[in-house]
């Protein structure tokens, strides 16, 4: 089991890392091809910026896995052990609905809706990539975190850290 976690983990650092160096080295070669060949590429920007978005995401997802997000705890270290562990179940059930929300509303635009990317065949306007293809970034995104959002309530019901990747303060470190 603690195999397949360093693995599922890995495939999140790997592919997120791969979209947004890939993405960055496009637009490198879009910047060399522009002003040292004078020959631009025109696809460079549109797949460029789909590879940092979806890159993004997907780091996003990593951050919340190691509990690296950015946030505020100046006053839950002044709370009890018991108000704490209220806090976190609260904040983990509202990103697990922030979650459900993507993976529900992203797949219901991409394709349920009458004027959904897929029914409507919408192609981007540079290089004519079908868009849901792009668009499902997002109900990705929505169950990855739904299952790191639950992972995280388990580990505080049973009172463990909410990852294996506590965040240090400045004044701990």
């Amino acid at each position: 089991m603690q195999k397949l976690k360093h693995i599922i983990e890995a495939l999140e650092d790997w592919i997120a890392g791969l979209f947004i160096v890939g993405g960055l080295f496009l637009i490198l070669i879009g910047v060399v091809m522009r002003y040292v060949f004078n020959s631009p590429l025109s696809f460079v920007e549109e797949y460029a910026g789909y590879m940092i978005v979806w890159g993004t995401m997907i780091g996003a997802v990593v951050a919340l896995r190691d509990n690296h997000h950015i946030r505020i705890d100046m006053f839950y270290r002044l709370l009890s052990e018991r108000v704490k562990k209220a806090v976190d179940i609260f904040a983990n059930i509202v990103g697990l609905i922030f979650a459900l929300f993507l993976v529900v509303y992203g797949i219901k635009g991409i394709f349920l809706d009458e004027f959904s990317a897929y029914r409507m065949g919408i192609v981007s306007i540079g290089e004519g990539v079908e868009l849901w293809k792009v668009y499902m970034v997002m109900p990705l995104m929505g169950v990855l975190m739904v299952l790191r959002f639950i992972i995280r309530l388990v580990r505080v019901a049973k009172g463990l850290p909410e990852s294996d990747y506590e965040h240090k303060g400045v004044e701990q470190v």
